[in-house]
């Protein structure tokens, strides 16, 4: 376990983290984290990856020209029959 030193940072204070933590949880400067407080300790972690709809769609369309086809078509033709169909 490290001790570090709180300072002054404008209006707020900050800490700043060895490279060995960060390296561990494949953190570098400019990473977002969350923080908490929990049963008396700072909490800190990665924060997670929230995508917008255009970047969503975006990762969708190049999802599916990777396989060729669809993604909603590809799940649907290798699924197990659910009833009686057959083809």
């Amino acid at each position: 376990m490290a001790t570090v030193t709180l300072r002054k940072w404008g209006g707020a204070v900050a800490v700043s983290l060895p490279k060995k933590i960060l390296a561990l949880l494949s953190l570098e400067a400019g990473a977002e984290v969350e923080i908490a407080a929990e049963d008396g300790k700072i909490v800190l972690s990665p924060a997670r990856e929230t995508l917008s709809l255009p970047q969503l769609i975006k990762e969708q369309k190049q999802l599916e020209r990777r396989l060729g086809r669809r993604l909603a078509d590809r799940q649907w033709l290798d699924s197990p029959a659910r009833g009686e169909e057959s083809l």
